[in-house]
């Protein structure tokens, strides 16, 4: 019977702590973006840039970017501090963004508004929604896209006026 106790406590142990792990996870996932309006208030207060990915659900490079670059970033606090990042899933019909006063639009609306081409891209604005600094467009060589996140990031501070950057 006491076998049988410890074998049930280690098995309750072990699945609440899978749930915690998984709760934790999606603290750390990469947002979509609902409200620029509330964004872009947060972005004037921290006087940070908002970077914005932009993706499609069945695209595969969408998915291998966040999954082998992005989040890991995310998960280590890499970007905390320095750029409020959000992705916009533009092929979402059903859902709709607040843009940056506060009305809703569709997510396509902000591939139309940035011009973007190439799917998935990084674009940076700010808190009024302008677009700053150099935008990323995914190579394919994740390795490297912590590096030239961070350039840009950089870039787009130095453009706000922040002082702020990720050392060399």
């Amino acid at each position: 019977m006491r076998t049988f106790s410890k074998w049930l406590v280690g098995i309750l142990a072990f699945a609440t702590l899978s749930m915690a792990q998984i709760a934790q996870a999606d603290d750390w996932q990469l947002k979509e973006a609902t409200d620029f309006s509330a964004l872009s208030k947060q972005s004037k207060k921290d006087h940070l840039p908002i970077a914005i990915l932009f993706n499609m659900t069945l695209i595969k490079s969408c998915k291998d970017l966040k999954d082998k670059a992005l989040l890991p970033m995310i998960e280590n606090g890499v970007l905390d501090g320095y750029v409020h990042m959000v992705q916009v899933t533009v092929d979402a019909e059903d859902e709709k963004i607040k843009d940056f006063y506060g009305e809703p639009v569709k997510p396509k609306f902000f591939q139309d508004l940035y011009n973007v081409t190439s799917i998935p891209s990084i674009v940076f604005v700010d808190a009024d929604g302008n677009e700053i600094g150099r935008r990323m467009t995914n190579s394919g060589a994740y390795d490297y896209v912590p590096y030239y996140l961070k350039q840009r990031i950089n870039e787009a501070l130095a453009a706000m006026g922040n002082k702020k950057r990720f050392p060399d």
